[in-house]
């Protein structure tokens, strides 16, 4: 069986609306409305040192964090960066690393699907597209 995956973005005015929303959700006691699917990545860039707080899907996969996106800010994850997370309330180091070739992004397109499903995994958060940024934790 194969499967076509479309990739499905919201409106921008939707995410610039919902972004801080989401944000301020994931770091609140509230956070448990959110914590199945979403968290928080906080990342540096590398050429302007700029923050970034970003809400992302994400998928547990065997304790190693996937997210994926075609956002231009992933391309500060490339050779791999410190990073921190909000998950579950909770402010966490880790270290991601961005996978950017198609075979291996298109191996870990499917891991994905057959753990959550082939809806979840297309839901317009998840944006399933061109890259795949696996955050690790501490020492990993």
């Amino acid at each position: 069986m194969t499967s076509t995956v479309k990739r499905s973005v919201p409106a921008p005015a939707l995410v610039k609306m919902g972004n801080p929303l989401v944000r301020m959700l994931l770091g609140s006691p509230l956070h448990g409305v959110l914590d199945g699917s979403f968290l928080v990545l906080h990342l540096t860039g590398r050429k302007t040192g700029r923050r970034y707080n970003i809400p992302v899907g994400y998928v547990d996969m065997e304790g190693r964090l996937a997210v994926v996106t075609v956002a231009r800010w992933r391309v500060n994850l490339r050779g791999g960066a410190d990073v921190e997370v909000t998950r579950h309330g909770r402010l966490r180091p880790m270290h991601a690393l961005l996978d950017e070739d198609p075979a291996s992004v298109a191996v870990s397109y499917q891991a994905m699907i057959d753990r959550i499903g082939l809806t979840k995994a297309t839901a317009p958060a998840r944006h399933l597209a061109a890259g795949r940024t696996s955050a690790y934790g501490p020492g990993t």
